[in-house]
């Protein structure tokens, strides 16, 4: 299309109708100019391009370009721009002729080393036949091409100082038995003869320094071949690492260092895949032994060999442990707090371990990993200045490292390409991890803590398999047809939830069952056995977990139940009157909040035991959500001989009790949590005075807490007022 407006143009005489005017051919951008004829600017020299050109909207346009050059600079760097070829300008230095050799070798001058005057700055393979060989040397190296047509090697040159070795034996391998392998092993030559004249005196220092296991900071940079496994400690955990590259640089304090670019194996909730991570080593001077740097190539640890067993075997266990685990827990979890720091807890029990449910409650803290079979993609990230470790002179750099600290991530900021997470179904489908991958796997496990009710970050050492108390249920003392009842009811639930729905999806497919009874009769007891004999997690909510703003208790309510109902867990809400209290004109709040418990509670699609004493407190819209109530009414004297049996032989601790003395003792009215806490205190008399539990200890602790007992006691009267 021909526009109209008249642009500016470029002219010798810089006046306004002799300036260029542009027009984009097939997304081209050329300069057009006006006031010459195609005759003219051919007599001049000028090239005329006529392919494929627009019609000029103004038809004294005329079609050609003319090329301006740089001139001098002013003072603020800015270009002259001017018609002639400057003087200064030679011919270039690689033509024709220079292509024909086997190397190009470019040297610089060197100003502060007394020893030469000459280094080289760079080297160019132009031997297609010494490109053959080296594809084999550098396999697999990151950031080499071999197969370019221009394979140029700049500075240290230290692919080839790292795969030193390897150069040395293929040329070694090579013979003179065509004409194509002496030119071969010729060119090779040539090139070990460069790299041997510059580099010799540095690659001998670093042997000898690393056959006596030292090194200075120097020659650090010699230690860290791209592709080989570090070793590390983080978070006190040893970890071993895939090294992606290493470069001097320096860190947020602005103290010199070398930055080392790393990767493992991490699982995101659905898949494995690789993570990036920046790791440092700080300047120091003179040697220092390499087995007590942050980061060291693992070859080097004192007990190698041992180490790489240890991770291997962690690695299958953290395989092991991908998707939605329920495990007992021993030793210290963190999360990210305040500022970036760290929060450590101390947590004993038990735990479950479900990356996924991770991603969803903690966003902002999301995994999220690059897929096994896909190539890694190359930071991007701020350019830093970059300092030479011998000279001290600073460089540039468009792809520098970010100077965060040790426990920064890479890829794109925390969120997946998509935006979306991955799919969960795909959990049990992922490919069986290789040997190497077990070994660089983290050592780091996302779960909830259960007793915390806090998601955690827990290492996979202290994950330990559940002792399960397979008599509890057995000795949870309430008739037979009860218990039959609510064990029934829960696994058939749990089993067939899918098929029971409501007209609208998603609602209706809990199982609520309300324990209702006066204290220690056993209401907590029985939502924990069931959990137990169906060996799925008890999530115990109170009022406390969710507060009395109604505005966060809807939120947090709602990530309570779907916790619950991804791992098929037994929620258990003690007291529930607090909540679920009848409602009344008066208070507006807590109106609130039985309207949001009313409403959630559709939805639930797990088991809910719901446990109170004060039954008649509540809600009326409450009847017709409860699947099962069951009234659990005071022990019997039997009940509570039962109840004293128990917990006599739940303990270790030999007892000397008849069974008139037991008798005896159930014959007194107290509850089964009076009794736990009656024996608790007997015991620890018996053990102060190294003696068997006898029925005189627990007389006598009877007789110091009595009055705590006759407090306690409910008339018959009060009990039919209660729950008749």
């Amino acid at each position: 299309m021909c526009n109209s407006a008249r642009s500016p143009s470029i002219s010798s005489t810089s006046s306004e109708e002799d300036m260029p005017k542009t027009s984009i051919v097939n997304g081209i951008k050329h300069l057009v100019i006006n006031g010459k004829s195609k005759s003219q600017l051919e007599a001049d020299g000028e090239h005329v391009d006529t392919k494929e050109q627009e019609e000029p909207c103004d038809p004294g346009m005329k079609i050609g370009l003319k090329h301006l050059y740089s001139g001098k600079e002013d003072k603020k760097g800015r270009f002259q721009w001017q018609e002639t070829i400057p003087e200064d300008i030679g011919d270039p230095v690689e033509n024709e002729e220079t292509a024909k050799w086997a190397l190009l070798v470019r040297n610089v001058k060197v100003y502060n080393d007394p020893r030469r005057v000459l280094s080289i700055h760079s080297i160019v393979i132009q031997s297609p036949l010494l490109k053959k060989l080296l594809a084999g040397v550098l396999k697999n190296y990151p950031g080499v091409t071999v197969g370019l047509n221009r394979l140029e090697f700049i500075g240290k040159c230290e692919p080839l100082i790292h795969r030193w070795s390897e150069l040395q034996e293929a040329i070694g391998k090579l013979d003179n038995a065509t004409e194509d392998q002496r030119t071969t092993k010729s060119h090779a030559e040539l090139l070990l003869d460069v790299l041997t004249k510059e580099f010799k005196s540095m690659i001998d220092t670093s042997r000898d320094m690393g056959s006596k296991r030292v090194m200075t900071y120097e020659h650090l940079w010699t230690l860290f071949q791209p592709g080989a496994i570090v070793f590390a400690r983080q978070d006190g955990q040893e970890t071993a690492l895939t090294l992606i590259e290493s470069r001097y640089g320096q860190d947020a304090k602005s103290v010199p260092c070398l930055w080392l670019t790393c990767k493992y194996v991490d699982w995101d909730g659905a898949k494995f895949g690789s993570v990036k991570i920046n790791l440092s080593i700080s300047v120091y001077s003179g040697t220092r032994s390499i087995s007590s740097l942050r980061v060291f190539p693992l070859e080097y640890h004192p007990d190698g060999e041992a180490v790489r067993t240890r991770l291997i075997e962690r690695g299958a266990k953290c395989e092991a442990l991908a998707g939605a685990n329920y495990r007992a827990y021993q030793g210290v979890a963190w999360r990210q707090g305040a500022f970036g720091a760290k929060d450590q807890y101390n947590v004993r029990g038990r735990i479950v371990i479900d990356t996924y449910g991770w991603n969803r409650f903690n966003p902002t803290q999301s995994v999220f990993v690059t897929p096994l079979n896909q190539k890694d993609q190359p930071l991007r990230l701020p350019p830093r200045r970059i300092i030479d470790p011998i000279s001290g002179d600073f460089e540039d750099s468009q792809n520098e490292y970010d100077a965060g600290g040790e426990d920064d991530y890479d890829y794109d900021g925390g969120m997946p390409m998509d935006g979306a997470f991955a799919e969960e179904e795909d959990a049990a489908k992922h490919v069986p991890l290789t040997t190497e991958q077990k070994l660089t796997c983290s050592p780091l496990l996302r779960g909830y803590s259960l007793k915390n009710k806090l998601w955690l970050n827990f290492f996979v050492n202290c994950v330990r398999d559940i002792e399960w108390q397979t008599d509890a249920f057995d000795r949870l003392v309430l008739p037979k047809n009860q218990k039959e009842l609510i064990l029934g009811f829960t696994e058939s639930q749990r089993k067939f939830r899918d098929s029971f729905d409501d007209i609208i999806e998603g609602k209706g497919k809990g199982m609520i069952i309300l324990l209702c009874g006066p204290p220690g009769v056993g209401k907590t007891l029985t939502s924990e056995s069931v959990a137990e004999e169906m060996k799925v997690p008890l999530y115990m909510m109170s009022a406390g977990d969710l507060g009395f703003d109604p505005r966060n208790v809807e939120t947090k309510l709602q990530a309570i139940l779907e916790m619950c109902s991804r791992w098929n867990a037994v929620l258990l809400l003690d007291e529930a009157d607090v909540f679920l209290e009848q409602r009344s004109l008066h208070e507006l709040e807590r109106n609130k909040l039985v309207s949001i418990f009313l409403r959630v509670l559709e939805y639930y699609e797990g088991t809910m035991f719901l446990t109170t004493n004060r039954v008649q407190t509540f809600d009326p819209a409450f009847q017709s959500r409860i699947h099962i109530s069951l009234d659990y009414p005071g022990l019997t004297i039997d009940s509570r001989k039962t109840v004293w049996k128990n917990f006599l032989d739940s303990s270790s601790q030999e007892y000397s009790i008849s069974k008139a003395q037991l008798m005896e003792l159930a014959r007194m009215d107290l509850n089964g949590r009076q009794i736990k806490n009656i024996l608790k205190i007997a015991r620890l008399l018996a053990s102060r005075k190294e003696e068997k539990l006898g029925h005189e200890h627990i007389l006598t602790t009877m007789d110091v807490t009595q009055h705590l007992h006759n407090e306690t006691q409910f008339s018959e009267r009060t009990k039919g007022t209660l729950y008749g």
